[in-house]
């Protein structure tokens, strides 16, 4: 990563936070959900009020926040994450009603992301492959799964991509008609980090979360 886990972790808490309408958190929550200690969500915290996107009066309140979604879009890398590549012949809305309706019944944590996410709530292009979320814990799980409905495994260029993440990377899910999909600020980023057709669609969801956060 291009930045640390546990920066990582802080933004995605902090826009999560902030664009679901909960502007200021003490240092003691921000850390609790970002899962590290007091003193290293103090640190991270002090670096980001020092550039300038928070500000530290007794709480944390993120006063920039589309400037720190850009940055993080910029930094943050998709293509990093540990992953298992599946071939499945059929379409992509076939693959993620299929996927949604088993991890419903199995109540197993997962969320789409890059275009079978943006398919959910803002159409921009239509996805090719089917890019998952899923916990580590849970690999053993979907694996059977998957070779139970004849999607096999392949070394890479499968059409069905499960990036393996921790607990953190579901913070701020969505459920959209029956479909769990990443947060917003998570997805930007990930699309940012596609590049091409990936940083267009990045574009077209920044106009929706700063539609919705001029709202709040």
């Amino acid at each position: 990563m291009l930045i640390s886990e546990k920066l990582n972790t802080i933004i995605r808490v902090l826009l999560v936070n902030h664009f679901e309408g909960r502007l200021d958190l003490t240092l003691s929550e921000l850390a609790k959900e970002a899962n590290i200690t007091n003193g290293m969500a103090k640190r991270i915290a002090l670096n980001l009020e020092r550039s300038g996107y928070v500000r530290i009066v007794g709480r944390v309140k993120l006063i920039k926040p589309m400037k720190l979604m850009d940055a993080w879009g910029y930094l943050y890398s998709l293509r990093e994450l540990e992953r298992l590549e599946y071939v499945l012949a059929e379409r992509p809305q076939y693959a993620i009603m299929k996927i949604s309706n088993w991890a419903r019944a199995k109540n197993m944590n997962y969320a789409f992301t890059l275009f079978s996410a943006t398919e959910k709530i803002s159409p921009y292009v239509s996805p090719s492959n089917t890019h998952i979320y899923i916990r580590k814990e849970d690999v053993p799980e979907w694996d059977k799964f998957f070779k139970g409905e004849g999607i096999l495994p392949i070394e890479k260029e499968g059409n069905i991509i499960c990036l393996i993440v921790n607990d953190d990377y579901f913070k701020g899910i969505q459920n959209i008609r029956d479909v769990k999909i990443v947060s917003l600020p998570q997805l930007y980023a990930d699309l940012m980090s596609q590049e091409g057709r990936g940083e267009e669609a990045a574009q077209e969801l920044k106009k929706l979360i700063k539609e919705n956060n001029n709202k709040m």
